[in-house]
C-alpha cells in the first residue's frame, strides 16, 4: 500500500486486509493461471487471489490483480480453472464455473455504400461486454494522447487505405457505468476491384473488423481431429450485421455460404441476402467455454473455418 506496487500475492493480501477491516471473512486462495491443476499434493500454483465469505455461507473469488479496468470482479479468462482456498478448516481442490458466452459478447453493426468507382463510405458500431469489453478497451490503455492513434490503427489493420471521418466512443473513465462502444465513420477509396465487366469486393464487416476481440479466428485449423483437449482465451458471443448499398449491376454470381454449426457449446450461423441493390450480411458465433475436450474440436474448428471463409470470399457482380 505504501509502495503502490506488488505482485499478485501482495495485492491479494492487501485486499484480504481491507475486507477484514470492513468486517468480512476473507482468506487467500491459489490457482494456476491458464493451466490445469492435477489432484495431487504438489506445487502447481502460480497465482494468488482472494476469497470472501458471502452472507449465504458460500465463498466468492476475487482477483485484484487481473480485474482492474474490467467489468467483472473475477476474470472469466480463468473459468474452468482449478483453485485451492486457504481456509482454516482446509479445503479441497475446486474449479471455477463456466461463464456464458452472452457475458462476453462482441456486437458489430454497420451500414456502407459502394459507388461505381469502388469508393466505399460507411459506419459501424462495436459494443462489447466482459472479457471482450476488456479486449476492445485496451485501445484506451496507456496515455490519452495515444488513444486517437490507437483508434486509427485498428481500422488501418482492416484496410490500409481507410480514412476515418469521425469516431466517437464511451467515456473510458466510466467503464463501470456501461460497456464499451465505439462508432466509426470512414471512407475507403478503391475498396472494390472495378473491372471491365465485373465488380469484386468483400463487405467490410465480413472481412474481419476488430479481430482483436475474436481470438478464435487465429486458431490453427489444419488438424481435423485432436487427441487432447484445447483452450480458447474465454467464452464469447460474436454477432456481426451489415447492410451494404451496391452500385448498379446486371447480375450477381452465387453468394458465399457456409453450413450452420450446432453443438452443446459451439454454434455458427452466417449468410448473405441480396435484395436488389441492398446486400445484407449476418453472422453469429457462440463459443460456450474456455477449456474444451478433444471430441469438441470438429464443431469448434468448423465454426472458425466458416468465419474465416466469409472473410476471404468475394462478392462478384456483373456490370
Amino acid at each position: 500500500f505504501t509502495d503502490r506496487c506488488g505482485v499478485c500475492k501482495d495485492k491479494a493480501s492487501l485486499l484480504i486486509s481491507m475486507l477484514r477491516a470492513a468486517g468480512f471473512e476473507s482468506y487467500a486462495a491459489m490457482t494456476m493461471a491458464g493451466e490445469r491443476i492435477d489432484d495431487v499434493p504438489a506445487d502447481q500454483f502460480n497465482h494468488s487471489v482472494t476469497v470472501v465469505k458471502r452472507r449465504n455461507g458460500e465463498y466468492q473469488l476475487l482477483d485484484p490483480t487481473w480485474v482492474p479496468g474490467v467489468r467483472e470482479l473475477w476474470s472469466s479468462a480463468e473459468q474452468q480453472q482449478g483453485y485451492l482456498m486457504g481456509l482454516p478448516e482446509g479445503a479441497d481442490l475446486q474449479y471455477t464455473p463456466i461463464s456464458a458466452p452472452e457475458n462476453h459478447y462482441v456486437r458489430i453493426y454497420g451500414k456502407s455504400k459502394l459507388d461505381k468507382t469502388g469508393l466505399l463510405k460507411g459506419s459501424f458500431t462495436i459494443t462489447a461486454e466482459g472479457q471482450s469489453d476488456a479486449t476492445v478497451r485496451r485501445i484506451f490503455s496507456g496515455v490519452r494522447t495515444e488513444w486517437d492513434k490507437n483508434l486509427e490503427k485498428e481500422i488501418l489493420r482492416f484496410h490500409p487505405n481507410a480514412r476515418i471521418t469521425k469516431v466517437t466512443h464511451t467515456d473510458n473513465d466510466k467503464y463501470l457505468e456501461q460497456p464499451v462502444s465505439i462508432t466509426y465513420e470512414y471512407e475507403i477509396p478503391y475498396y472494390a476491384f472495378i473491372g471491365e465487366n465485373e465488380i469484386m469486393f468483400t463487405p467490410p464487416l465480413a472481412s474481419g473488423v476488430f479481430k482483436r476481440a475474436m481470438g478464435h479466428v487465429y486458431t490453427n485449423t489444419s488438424a481435423e481431429t485432436k487427441k487432447f483437449g484445447f483452450r480458447d482465451r474465454c467464452s464469447r458471443l460474436v454477432e456481426i450485421n451489415e447492410e451494404m448499398e451496391l452500385p448498379k449491376y446486371s447480375e450477381a454470381l452465387p453468394l458465399p455460404s457456409a453450413e450452420s454449426v450446432e453443438s452443446k457449446y459451439v454454434s455458427f450461423d452466417g449468410a448473405y441476402q441480396l435484395e436488389g441493390k441492398k446486400l445484407v450480411f449476418s453472422e453469429t458465433i457462440s463459443l460456450g467455454k474456455r477449456v474444451y475436450e478433444a471430441e469438441e474440436w470438429p464443431a469448434y474448428r468448423q465454426a472458425v473455418i466458416n468465419q474465416n471463409h466469409f472473410a476471404e470470399q468475394k462478392i462478384i457482380l456483373k456490370k
